[in-house]
């Protein structure tokens, strides 16, 4: 049987002969426990009257947004800003959040525009952590190392702003039950893949992840040993784009980003099919399993026609760094067998 591709990553055990700096702790930054708590920093340091978010975004994002309203501007069907139109209404001191889908860079001229209207910026590279796409005009940078590292918890939010001193101010650990359960999936998903056997891992990862906690706390040592000295950085960045290439060579068609630029280290390799839940299912019974970046269903206004219609039909092709030519030419292979018969 084919090994499975996708899922959870497993703890790094053993760490990179070729450890490397991680290029996302350059900034003076703090470590938290989940990139969500970074936008509930946010709230408490600048407590802004509106926030606006993208209307193609994770739910789990507006949960973090606490005495603020919340207002959506428009993304396409292609994953772009659809008009500026809503920037009439933005505000000096209103926060707005953008989104590096899947580790493509925004408009830059977008944040240009905030910036004149001096609203605060900040960049959620949760899915471009690795990618050297950074806004020097952001105030502050949201990174998720857990999307593309080994690590069982951990969030970084980050700012270039010499105007802006943000501190952990001792923030609290996190829930002590929440993270063994996040580290015990972590430690499962690495005997899986040693090993095989069965798959708790899948069932644990997916409470921790959607109980993970909203309230600041602090990286755990663990995962902050992890991140300093067990991954060579520039060797993942380049396996992910070789990954990634070898996709766009057999699907081009079906990507929503359909070039590669320089600089950019993608989380996956995100499509859009008709009847995407059938082709999910095939896939999965061939032991691929791309996730679904995301459903928007009661979260976003059904106003937002092309987000929601989106969100019906993309599917993320897994292309990270423990997978080879192979894996990605069984992928592929899959796919087209399924989507061209649908």
């Amino acid at each position: 049987m084919n090994r499975i591709v996708g899922g959870m990553f497993g703890l790094k055990v053993e760490p990179d002969a070729q450890c490397t700096a991680p290029p996302f702790l350059a900034k003076r930054h703090i470590l938290l426990s989940t990139a969500r708590s970074g936008i509930a920093f946010l709230m408490g340091y600048l407590v802004p009257n509106s926030v606006w978010m993208p209307s193609y975004l994770c739910d789990v994002m507006l949960k973090a947004v606490v005495g603020s309203q919340v207002k959506f501007y428009p993304i396409d069907t292609c994953l772009r800003i659809a008009s500026k139109e809503w920037m009439n209404a933005l505000r000096e001191g209103d926060l707005v959040l953008f989104i590096d889908y899947f580790g493509f860079p925004t408009e830059e001229e977008m944040v240009q525009a905030a910036k004149q209207k001096q609203a605060w910026v900040i960049m959620d590279a949760s899915q471009a952590l690795l990618s050297n796409t950074a806004q020097p005009l952001a105030d502050f940078t949201l990174y998720s190392p857990r999307k593309y590292l080994g690590v069982p918890d951990g969030g970084i939010l980050a700012t270039n702003n010499p105007a802006i001193s943000i501190r952990d101010q001792q923030l609290p650990t996190p829930p002590p039950s929440w993270w063994l359960r996040s580290l015990r999936a972590s430690v499962l998903r690495y005997e899986f893949d040693q090993y095989g056997g069965e798959r708790e891992w899948f069932n644990i990862f997916r409470q921790v992840d959607s109980e993970g906690p909203i309230s600041p706390c602090q990286m755990s040592e663990l995962s902050q040993l992890l991140l300093q000295h067990h991954f060579d950085y520039p060797s993942i960045a380049q396996r992910r784009r070789d990954n990634y290439t070898k996709l766009l060579e057999q699907l081009g068609e079906y990507a929503l980003f359909g070039t590669l630029p320089q600089g950019v280290v993608p989380l996956g390799f995100p499509v859009r099919v008709r009847n995407r839940d059938h082709v999910r299912e095939y896939l999965f019974e061939h032991n691929v399993y791309p996730p679904v970046h995301w459903p928007i269903e009661g979260s976003v206004p059904d106003r937002f026609q092309d987000s929601h219609r989106l969100s019906d039909e993309i599917l993320t092709l897994v292309c990270d760094q423990r997978y080879t030519d192979d894996d990605m030419a069984r992928t592929a292979l899959l796919f087209r067998r399924v989507a061209e018969a649908t």
